[in-house]
This record gives C-alpha cells, sequence and structure tokens, in this order.
C-alpha cells in the first residue's frame, strides 16, 4: 500500500468543518479503494465499506432515497451499528453496479451533513451516461485519480534519496546538479517508464526486484481486463470492434488525431466514424484515454478557447503503454527516452506527470498548440497554465534538439519564458526567438524528465 497525494486530499476533506460527499473517480485499479482504507487509517476513523456490486439489492433504497433505512441495512450488511451522527467513513464502493447510489448523494448532502460519505466506481462516468440519473450538482466533490506519478512511485519505491535531490533543485541552483546524481534520477525516470505508474505494478516491481517478464506479465494482464470490460457498454457495437477501435487509437498515442487517421481506423474495424466517436466517448469516460485539445492559448482558462477536431491522445499509463504496443525493454534502456518509439513514449511520459500536476479535485485537462497550416507544422507539444501565464512547454532531444516551435510560438504570443523537457541536466538560457524581423526575449527553463512533478514550483521561483 503506498501512501499517495489523493490519500492527503481525501483526509483534509474529512477534516474540514463543512464537507459535502466526495466521489472519487479514475480508471480501474488505479488505488481508488486502497487510498480511501489508507486515509481512514491514518486518520483513525472506523470505516464502513458497502461493496455495491455485491449488494444490488439496495438499487431501490437509494432510489426512493430513504436515507434511515439505508442506514440501517448498511448496519445489518456490516455489523457496524451506523447513524446520521456516527464519526466513520461511509463508503460506497463499486457504485457503477447501483447508480442510483450516485444521484443519492443529494439527499445525504442536505439531510445528513454530518455524515462523511465516499463514493466511487470505475466504470461510473460509463453508467451515468448510459443512465437518466439525475446529477446532485452542487451537492457533491470530486477528487480525480490516476497512476502513480513519478516522485510517487520515488516514494513507494524506497528512493528517498531520489526524491530529496529533486525536491533541493531549484531554479537557480539546478545547473549545479552533479553528473552522476543527474544519471541516477535518469536511470529511475526509466525505470519508472518500464514499470509505469499503475500500482499493483510496482507493488510486482518490488516484491520481484524489477523483474521487467513479471511486470510485463501483470501488465498485458490488466490490458486484457479493460477489453474484457467492453462487453459492459458496447451500446450498439460489438466488443470485436471495440478491440479494434481500442488497438487503432493505441497506435495514434502521440499523434495529431486527423480525419484522415480516424477513417483509416473506422476502415480497419469494418465500422464508421460515428462508431468510432461513440467508442472514443466511451474510452474517455472510461479514463483509459486522455483527449490533448489544440488551444489558440490566448486566453486562460486554455479549455474556453479549444477545437475538439484538432487533438491527440495519450495512455492511462506509460507502462502499459510499452507493454500495449510490444515496445522492447531495451530500447527505453539503450536510448535517450525522447529517441524511443519516435519520441510517442517520452511524450507519454511528460503528459501522465502534467496531468498530474494540479490538485486532485480538479478535473485533468492538457492542451498543445500549432500555427496555422500556412506558417508551418511547427507543433508545441504542451501548454501548462500557472496563475495567469500560459508556459509552452516542448519535449526534445538533450540541449541540441531544434527550438524552432518554440520560437514560433514565442513570437506570435509574446511570451518571455518557455519550458522544454528533455533527458539533458536542468538549466535555464536567456535566448530571443527571432523571424521575419521579429524579437522577442524569453528565458528558456530546460527540465529533465525527473523534475517534471516539480513544475509548478519551477516556474513560480523568481
Amino acid at each position: 500500500m503506498f501512501n499517495r497525494r489523493a490519500v492527503e486530499e481525501i483526509q483534509t476533506w474529512y477534516n474540514r468543518i463543512t464537507r459535502k460527499p466526495l466521489v472519487i473517480r479514475g480508471a480501474r485499479q488505479v488505488g481508488k479503494t486502497t487510498a480511501v482504507r489508507l486515509a481512514a487509517g491514518e486518520l483513525a476513523v472506523e470505516i464502513l465499506e458497502i461493496n455495491l456490486e455485491r449488494h444490488t439489492e439496495l438499487e431501490p433504497l437509494f432510489k426512493s432515497s430513504k436515507l434511515e433505512e439505508l442506514l440501517l441495512t448498511f448496519s445489518l450488511i456490516s455489523g457496524q451499528k451506523i447513524n446520521k451522527e456516527s464519526r466513520v467513513i461511509l463508503f460506497l464502493d463499486e457504485a457503477q453496479a447501483t447508480p442510483s447510489a450516485y444521484a443519492c448523494l443529494r439527499y445525504f448532502h442536505e439531510e445528513m451533513p454530518g455524515l462523511a460519505v465516499i463514493l466511487t466506481g470505475s466504470l461510473l462516468d460509463q453508467v451515468l451516461h448510459n443512465s437518466a440519473i439525475p446529477t446532485p450538482v452542487g451537492r457533491v466533490e470530486h477528487l480525480f485519480m490516476g497512476p502513480l506519478t513519478f516522485e510517487e512511485f520515488l516514494a513507494a519505491t524506497g528512493e528517498s534519496a531520489a526524491l530529496g535531490a529533486i525536491e533541493m533543485l531549484t531554479r537557480n541552483t539546478m545547473h549545479l546538479i552533479p553528473g552522476s546524481v543527474h544519471e541516477k534520477l535518469m536511470a529511475q525516470v526509466r525505470r519508472y517508464t518500464l514499470c509505469g505508474g499503475m500500482p499493483y505494478c510496482i507493488q510486482t516491481a518490488i516484491n520481484t526486484r524489477f523483474n521487467h517478464a513479471e511486470i510485463a506479465k501483470y501488465q498485458i494482464e490488466l490490458l486484457q481486463s479493460y477489453k474484457d470490460d467492453f462487453a459492459k457498454y458496447t451500446g450498439s457495437q460489438t466488443t470485436l470492434q471495440l478491440n479494434a477501435f481500442f488497438s487503432g487509437i493505441i497506435g495514434q498515442i502521440g499523434l495529431q488525431f486527423s480525419h484522415k487517421q480516424a477513417n483509416e481506423i473506422a476502415l480497419n474495424s469494418s465500422g464508421n466514424n460515428r462508431q468510432l466517436n461513440e467508442a472514443l466517448e466511451r474510452f474517455l469516460e472510461a479514463r483509459l484515454f486522455y483527449r490533448v485539445l489544440h488551444s489558440g492559448a490566448d486566453t486562460i482558462p486554455l479549455g474556453g478557447d479549444t477545437k475538439i477536431r484538432i487533438s491527440k491522445f495519450l495512455f492511462i499509463d506509460i507502462g502499459l503503454l510499452l507493454a500495449a504496443q510490444g515496445v522492447p525493454a531495451q530500447s527505453i534502456m539503450s536510448a535517450p527516452l525522447e529517441l524511443a518509439n519516435r519520441g510517442i513514449i517520452a511524450e507519454q511520459f511528460v503528459g501522465q506527470q502534467l496531468l498530474a500536476a494540479k490538485p486532485g479535485y480538479i478535473n485533468p485537462a492538457l492542451y498543445y498548440w500549432q500555427p496555422p497550416k500556412s506558417e508551418g507544422q511547427a507543433e508545441i507539444d504542451f501548454l501548462y497554465e500557472s496563475e495567469s501565464r500560459i508556459y509552452p512547454v516542448e519535449v526534445k532531444s538533450g540541449t541540441s534538439g531544434t527550438i524552432k516551435s518554440l520560437h514560433s510560438y514565442v513570437l506570435k504570443k509574446q511570451t518571455s519564458e518557455a519550458i522544454r523537457i528533455s533527458s539533458a541536466k536542468p538549466s535555464v538560457h536567456e535566448l530571443v526567438a527571432k523571424a521575419n524581423k521579429q524579437e522577442q526575449a524569453f528565458r528558456l527553463i530546460n527540465i529533465p524528465f525527473y523534475m517534471i512533478n516539480q513544475i509548478e514550483r519551477i516556474v513560480n521561483e523568481t
């Protein structure tokens, strides 16, 4: 069991004087249930856990919102007495099996505000999409969970020295990092890349001393379990067709997802674009993929200026992506990360960490930028928003990789700082972007992969 930021956020939620029922969202096997149990343990608070997949007979009680009867039934099921004054955490797990439980949270908030209620379910978004369930708008709080971040991975695997070194690096001192320390941290990046951030994969790695064959075996099993879930939300599509769509999108990770690619995937699966779009929405709701939207990067929030037809996709986890794409471990260990598999692995790594950069109550979202076609195809891999500023983020090969796209962005947006992420040592350079008789001075912050989880701190340091 690994201590994670989500555990601290659950504790913070519980300790607030006023709180609403908490809904934890995330894909299967990212550690939602474990996080609740760990938080309860650290709070020294009793947890009354009801697995709704095993008690589907509770659906009528949730539908009728009979809270007193529900609490009595929970008491009888668990053998633990609970009422609206109880200082316990009422944990409703696997809520996708009983969707009315989600709507019923409204009444827990209004009639029993003192009772701490947590609800979670791996395919909850799928079920709510398919069910005419009233949404308890304004009566619930949300916590979004994904795989372990790189720094959570270091903590879980006992690499406290590596974690401490990263936390000591500042914008003004990071260029002084010894080459030997840099290489050790990059070795940890490669280790995380092969293992990924799924909790059981990390536990397997610890138990087997990072035996990659054992890790890969579980990764393949987990991928199959995701595919097995397709039968639960096929709708008008067959499981076979969803499998084909799934594999097609896996092959497009990190690439701009154009109408042409969509047509090819649809045709190869004996389907059409409408079916592919429907499948995509299901995969996004299951949080197996994340859509990286094109943003004009002119206003904050970035989500207010997007073009959904221009997008690319990231997978849930980098280790699972390697397994799904059949990328050999040797290609990760023998070359800089940004060169592996045409740079797609590096982009997945960066995107996966950026998804976890904001507090857990914020639904994770990513954006990128590219100029109009008439100005070329120089793409900015990601846009990072902090306070009132937008930072262009490029994933490049070392210090020698071209930053033409960053120059283009700096000139067009008149920004003063940009970020490049690579395997190179950290540094800061004062540069001048030039093109078509235009000039704009800017600061280039070079961040190695192992510092991505510190990006919020780094950009706000003076």
